[in-house]
């Protein structure tokens, strides 16, 4: 875990000749349903939630309709663990196992798939689950929705029904008490922001982070431009001043399960201090106008050639391309290629009957694995988190657009100028380009050199990792292309190392 954070919640139920014993927190509830409690059955609430109940003969959990917020268990034949930090479910007293087929996608994509995680016996709890436990078995039911093909529609009906059913789901979370929302540039939050404003509800404060390099800043200026159109006070929060220390801290912090989200770290603190409620984007890009959707365009998802989808999305993604300069000979079988193509293809079936069959394999691995980690593990647990992309109607539209119009990657800039034509000028942050040059340069040697010093002062074990990953990134630093290699595997070679340690120590109940 990240240091200063406090420690997760977790049960640890043991069943033996005597009955179960039970360690922890009998009953938790993470996270906010909209309506009713988080145990209640039927089909999930709306909202982002999870928990769990121990009565003292029988266990209970249930979460959202999505999976969105962050739950692990780990089974065997007479025991069950708990808790929403992967971590607190490794062993104490011996080395955890990993899970090699999850790392070899890993490695490549920098999300997991399915209920993947980096450790062997470790999943996450599938989305809308039941899971059960009462000493003589474990039960586990999901009723995820399952990927529904496309409803004939105009583009107007389309796009009219994306304005309507996303005021709709506003309407369902406005407000009651005084927020300070985070505001991008791009369009998720401007979208939440414009309504909020319609429905006679804005925020106190408008809220901007800071990225890393090549990251040009744009992000704030816009937001500011939008903030100060609405009449409304904008803050920019400073971006961490290592991004060494923030990744280092962002991994154990999100359980080891992504990469990202380390920048979003001071946001997330300001929302903490100051607010009880706020909302996230999380979801509007991936199911209105996704990052992926030139990729998307590019690649037919064609179900009887899987294996070359798989490979070329492997080819696609930001560490694919580069990642054989970090793997040693043991890691470079267990996490091969082959392997995660294998587990690649299993995935990538099972959104044959999606709409968008792409972007539904990346919502529900990307967004629900990776993305929906920085606010629901590295966020304020205290903090009710609306996120209206996730509203259940909406969803249901939104997933079953024609491919089409989702392909061609304007549909949420339609969508936007429909319902709000007097801001259809302001541009988006994503089309100011990215600043490269001595400044991106002098940023990733300041972070090389701290990974090089951390690993001299304080974990000095990494130069003698058995897969010698500070020195295969030092070694990837010859030859064309080496700054952006060595760019891209940096924060791998930071998790692979911390994933080392923690899996040689174990946290599990000591963390």
């Amino acid at each position: 875990m990240s240091p200063g954070r406090p420690a997760a919640p977790r049960i640890v139920l043991v069943s033996g000749p005597d009955g179960v014993r039970a360690e922890g927190d009998k009953e938790i509830r993470l996270g906010h349903p909209l309506t009713g409690d988080h145990l209640d059955p039927g089909p999930p609430a709306e909202g982002v939630f999870a928990g769990w109940a121990w009565n003292g003969e029988r266990l209970l959990a249930r979460n959202d309709r999505y999976g969105i917020q962050p739950l692990f268990y780990r089974a065997d034949a007479t025991s069950l663990r708990l808790s929403p930090d992967p971590l607190a479910l490794l062993p104490d007293d011996r080395p955890a196992e990993l899970d090699h087929d999850a790392l070899a996608v890993f490695v490549r994509l920098g999300f997991f798939l399915g209920e993947d995680t980096c450790f062997a016996g470790v999943r996450a709890l599938p989305p809308a689950a039941t899971m059960t436990w009462d000493g003589s078995g474990l039960w586990l039911r999901s009723q995820a929705q399952r990927p529904s093909g496309a409803v004939p529609l105009t583009r107007a009906q389309a796009v009219d029904g994306f304005v309507d059913l996303f005021r709709e789901a506003v309407t369902r979370r406005l407000p009651g008490e005084p927020y300070d929302l985070p505001l991008s540039g791009g369009r998720d939050s401007r979208h939440i922001l414009l309504e909020l404003c319609r429905q006679g509800a804005p925020p106190r404060l408008c809220v901007s982070g800071a990225k890393f390099p090549p990251d040009p800043g744009a992000d704030a200026r816009v937001a500011a431009g939008l903030a100060g159109r609405l009449g409304l006070p904008h803050a920019v929060v400073p971006r961490p001043r290592a991004q060494f220390r923030a990744e280092l801290a962002a991994l154990t912090g999100q359980g080891m399960g992504t990469l990202d989200g380390a920048w979003a770290q001071p946001v997330l603190a300001h929302l903490s201090r100051h607010s009880r409620l706020s909302y996230d984007g999380l979801g509007g890009g991936e199911l209105s106008q996704n990052e992926s959707v030139g990729f998307i365009r590019g690649t037919p998802y064609d179900p009887a050639d899987l294996p070359a989808l798989a490979d070329r999305l492997l080819n696609a993604e930001r560490l694919g391309p580069h990642v054989e300069h970090l793997l040693g000979p043991h890691t470079a079988v267990l996490w091969s290629r082959e392997r995660a193509r294998q587990r690649l293809v299993t995935e990538l079936a099972r959104h044959a009957d999606a709409a968008l069959p792409l972007g539904s394999f990346y919502f529900w691995n990307r967004t629900r694995r990776s993305l929906a980690l920085a606010p629901f593990a590295l966020g304020d647990p205290r903090l009710l988190l609306h996120t209206p992309y996730l509203d259940h109607a909406l969803f249901d539209h939104l997933s079953t657009v024609p491919a089409h119009f989702l392909a061609e990657g304007t549909f949420h800039d339609q969508a936007l100028r429909t319902a709000f034509p007097e801001h259809a000028d302001l541009g988006f942050a994503s089309a100011i380009p990215q600043r490269h040059g001595p400044v991106l340069v002098a940023h990733r040697l300041r972070y090389l050199l701290r990974f090089l010093a951390h690993a001299l002062t304080t974990e000095r074990g990494w130069w003698r990792s058995p897969e010698r990953y500070l020195q295969r990134l030092l070694a990837a630093g010859r030859g064309p292309g080496a700054p952006q290699r060595v760019s891209r595997l940096q924060p791998l070679a930071l998790y692979l190392l911390t994933l080392e340690t923690v899996a040689r120590h174990g946290t599990g109940g000591g963390h």
